[in-house]
């Protein structure tokens, strides 16, 4: 499979059967993970948690759960997604998945926003692996969010980060509940500009 192909096998999956992920096939994530791209090669910036207890999770979701009740809100992010799609508004923020892999980055004002593009960079290629495994995966966003904007509902102490992390991101991983056809890849779903001297 070229990279091309993996890449239009790689879909969002939003609901997960109960069958946990290997230790092998999480070995696997972890490798891809730190085979990443890191800005200034600082890894020792990064953390990974890798969550498999569904009691944690439920405690980790309640501020995203407790933020649905903010009709408003969550119309203007549902209506902000391609298609509208109702799929953000699931009981379950994790979508059901066996496990979830929390990326964690150390706090710094040094390099300003580059902690959300190692983060990104992290979770791409998970979402690779897990594709290139016959996984499902997922970014998770809101349930983190949600802690950030409800700090009364923070349980960010559950995932035992060292002193002064904070997580950015996660990747959900299971078996898909349904099969995921693969997409067609448009070139169109970006703005381009090619400079002169730059065209293709």
């Amino acid at each position: 499979m070229d990279y091309l192909e993996l890449l239009s096998s790689r879909r969002s999956c939003r609901a997960f059967t109960d069958e946990p992920v290997s230790p092998e096939d999480v070995q696997k994530l972890l490798l891809a993970a730190n085979g990443a791209p890191v800005g200034s090669n600082l890894y020792k910036d990064l953390h990974l948690t890798v969550v498999r207890e569904r009691a944690i999770l439920r405690d980790l979701s309640r501020a995203a759960v407790e933020r649905r009740r903010d009709k408003a809100t969550m119309d203007k992010i549902v209506a902000s997604i391609e298609g509208g799609r109702e799929s953000n508004r699931a009981p379950d923020p994790f979508y059901g998945a066996s496990t979830v892999i929390f990326i964690s980055h150390r706090k710094q004002d040094l390099q300003p926003g580059i902690e959300y593009a190692n983060a990104a960079c992290l979770a791409l290629s998970m979402h690779l692996e897990a594709t290139a495994l016959g996984l499902g995966s997922v970014f998770i966003w809101g349930v983190l969010e949600a802690m950030r904007v409800l700090p009364e509902f923070d349980r960010t102490e559950l995932l035992g980060l060292p002193e002064n992390f904070e997580p950015l991101l996660g990747v959900a991983v299971g078996y898909p509940a349904k099969p995921l056809p693969a997409r067609e890849l448009r070139a169109d779903r970006l703005g381009v500009d090619f400079l002169p001297g730059a065209e293709a």
